[in-house]
């Protein structure tokens, strides 16, 4: 572990790494775009960090949690991801889209982290994140979430769903399933994804294909409909 530590913790520790940082107003953030953010924070300004770390930190880090299926892992990835462009600002180019750039990253540092753990067979990918802490960060699939509805026969269909979403992923090819988890995390394109991984649009799209038919039939097989 690098740190253990929540991410806004571990950006002002970044920030205050940088003794001659320069001070800008970010109160206004929103109209600030992630790519105005990492320049900034390549120029000096390190308040901007943090505020980058805050968009991303559900997207980036649900991308990761699904894939490794640990949260401390999944922590560990993340800010790792975000050490490298906090020391290294410089390796991210404004001709890409930042996001596009920091899931490439932290793609990398969980293959990493998968090649350690010795092969895929041996590391559980169904993206459970019951870990005993009680976190429900990083279950949420095809836009379900905890309330969607308050009747409690609506909870519990909606826990049934993401059950049976669960189990059916579990049961594809790793490929599948992280088409499918850049695709819900990153909001990029198939596009932009084919950019990041380096595979062909056509190859996602038929990846991303199988996968929603998957999904389909195991959801049609337990009964229900989404």
């Amino acid at each position: 572990m690098i740190f253990n530590i929540g991410s806004t913790a571990f950006a002002k520790i970044i920030i205050q790494m940088n003794f001659f940082s320069r001070k800008k107003d970010y109160s206004d953030a929103d109209r600030f775009s992630e790519e105005d953010l990492a320049n900034s924070y390549a120029k000096g300004h390190t308040e901007a960090l943090e505020e980058l770390i805050r968009r991303c930190k559900a997207d980036l880090f649900g991308y990761i949690l699904s894939i490794v299926g640990r949260h401390d892992a999944a922590e560990d990835i993340f800010q790792e991801t975000f050490l490298k462009f906090a020391l290294r600002p410089e390796l991210y180019k404004d001709r890409y889209k930042f996001r596009s750039w920091i899931f490439t990253v932290a793609r990398n540092e969980t293959l990493d982290y998968i090649r350690k753990q010795a092969s895929l067979r041996e590391v559980s990918m169904s993206g459970s994140t019951d870990d005993g802490s009680g976190d429900t960060e990083g279950s949420v699939f095809l836009g379900l979430k905890e309330d969607d509805s308050l009747r409690p026969d609506g909870q519990l269909e909606n826990a049934n769903i993401r059950q049976e979403i669960r189990k059916a992923l579990d049961s594809l090819p790793y490929e599948q399933r992280e088409i499918f988890y850049l695709r819900h995390y990153s909001g990029l394109s198939f596009k932009e994804i084919s950019e990041m991984t380096g595979e062909k649009m056509g190859t996602l799209l038929s990846r991303m294909s199988r996968t929603a038919t998957a999904l389909r039939e195991a959801l049609e097989k337990a009964g229900m409909t989404i």
